[in-house]
């Protein structure tokens, strides 16, 4: 036990809210608000219905595409419209064609014009159009339909995004991000409050067959096409590109697009997201499915196409489920412990003592993790926080609590003998914190192929990490109370 005047360790003082003193008079029982953390919970809007595919067809698309080629009407017909009739998702469909607008009404594209090299003529592609929420209008009638609303899926198939002066602002709003353009920042900042609204994003990633005009999105000079043609040494050298040759030529130096002639591969990103969590998940495993079968890749192996979660995040659960006396003799027997129960406030234990009482009291649950694992990039903490003011009289658990299913034991206790006659009341919570695994994040594929620059490596995605990881982040940091345990003493 401790005295009320003082924290055991320096430790346990971080733990606890305050360390804080309490006089004889002060009337217990006072309550601290905590938050309960949940696994994000179904929207109150209704998921929607069908699909809608959103293509880009601007002009830095179009070297996937050649006459003899037929990689993007395969992707597009077999993979992408194939996984969404076998999961029932294509009532209603529409295919969106993307460059400086956004193109859906009818009649719609189709596979077999997604493969022609004439499809893509835009100068860019206006992605935040597709993903961002139109301002409130001042009557309903005027009012402009969300993007992804009205669908239960929406598949977003792009070669990346735009390269702006400005520095990647990872806590920024959508009005100050994407004012630059739908850059990285822009995108992050839409995806993070699509992910607060209760969708779902997953990205996949293909590497294909590429030839033709790549765009660096700023003017080249000398020395930036000299890092460029070092680089393509070094891929032609790099043994996980065996049978791929690259080669990088006629870089156009007087233009603001930087526009050069690249060939080997590029990579191809298709994004879903989705408010119904569970059937997007199987529209993933049923497109993984279709590429293994069709094998389009550059490589024509799997290594061609990887891809990942990266919300919601459910993280973990755990509940106290029963409570006991731990000790025996004549102070504990002094002490009964009557059976607990759960309430919509947590578990509630009662328990009765005379003067002599004193003993420690076993708290039993168990950790479980969500509908998936939690993803290598999360870093879980779980602890004990008592939540009602320091009292002297009560020992708070300090077991480890081990962030993995499975059952979990705990002692917490009380010293009746410094006590006067009353009622008392002492509340716990367990405590969760959750934050990014930057070395662990760092080792996934999004952030390995994440290309600092625009011009110097084509066969990256510019700014996919600083993407991800401010929409994981949005995701997976915070803290609060997965349980609470209320001790409930009547001192006779």
């Amino acid at each position: 036990m401790r005295s009320p005047r003082r924290c055991t360790s320096v430790a346990l003082c971080a733990l606890l809210a305050a360390c804080e003193e309490r006089g004889p008079s002060r009337p217990r029982g006072q309550r601290v608000t905590a938050p309960v953390v949940q696994a994000p919970q179904a929207p109150q809007a209704p998921p929607g219905r069908g699909a809608r595919v959103v293509v880009d067809v601007s002009e830095s698309v179009r070297g996937f595409t050649s006459t003899s080629s037929v990689a993007l009407e395969t992707l597009h017909g077999q993979v992408i419209d194939g996984a969404l009739s076998a999961m029932q998702l294509n009532n209603p469909f529409e295919r969106c064609a993307l460059d400086t607008d956004l193109h859906c009404a009818p009649p719609f594209v189709t596979p077999q014009q997604l493969r022609l090299p004439g499809t893509y003529r835009g100068t860019n592609a206006a992605l935040h159009l597709a993903l961002r929420r139109p301002p409130r209008a001042p009557r309903p009638d005027l009012q402009v339909p969300d993007p992804l609303d009205p669908f239960a899926v929406t598949v977003l198939v792009t070669d990346g995004f735009q390269s702006t002066s400005s520095a990647f602002q990872p806590n920024a709003v959508a009005d100050v991000a994407c004012t630059a353009g739908a850059d990285p920042s822009c995108l992050a900042a839409l995806l993070r409050r699509r992910v607060d609204e209760g969708y779902g994003v997953w990205v996949l990633r293909l590497t294909l067959p590429f030839e033709g005009r790549y765009f660096a999105e700023r003017r080249l000079d000398a020395t930036m096409w000299a890092r460029v043609t070092a680089h393509v040494e070094e891929l032609n050298r790099d043994p996980a590109w065996n049978g791929v040759r690259f080669s990088a030529s006629r870089p156009t130096m007087t233009s603001d697009s930087g526009p050069f002639q690249w060939s080997g591969a590029r990579p191809l990103l298709v994004f879903v997201l989705s408010r119904d969590i569970p059937r997007a998940r199987g529209l993933l495993t049923e497109m993984v499915r279709r590429l293994n079968v069709e094998r389009i890749g550059r490589r024509q192996t799997s290594e061609d196409f990887t891809w990942a979660e990266w919300a919601p995040y459910e993280g973990l659960t755990a509940q106290v489920v029963a409570a006991s006396r731990a000790d025996r003799g004549p102070q504990a027997d002094a002490l009964r412990v009557d059976p607990a129960s759960r309430t919509p406030g947590g578990f509630v234990v009662p328990a009765r003592c005379s003067i002599q009482g004193k003993s420690r009291i076993l708290l039993q649950g168990a950790v479980a993790y969500g509908s998936q694992t939690p993803p290598p990039w999360a870093r879980i903490e779980l602890g004990w926080r008592l939540l009602t003011p320091p009292a002297g009289e009560l020992l708070v658990p300090r077991e480890a609590l081990r962030p993995v299913p499975g059952a979990f034991q705990a002692y917490t206790g009380l010293d009746c003998t410094v006590l006067n006659a009353g009622r008392y009341s002492y509340d716990l919570a367990l405590w969760a914190r959750w934050s990014v695994d930057d070395a662990a994040l760092a080792q996934q594929w999004f952030s390995r192929e994440s290309a600092d620059t625009s011009f110097e490596t084509p066969e990256r995605v510019f700014g996919l990490a600083d993407l991800a990881r401010s929409v994981v982040s949005a995701g997976v940091t915070r803290e609060g109370a997965l349980d609470r345990v209320a001790l409930r003493l009547n001192r006779d």
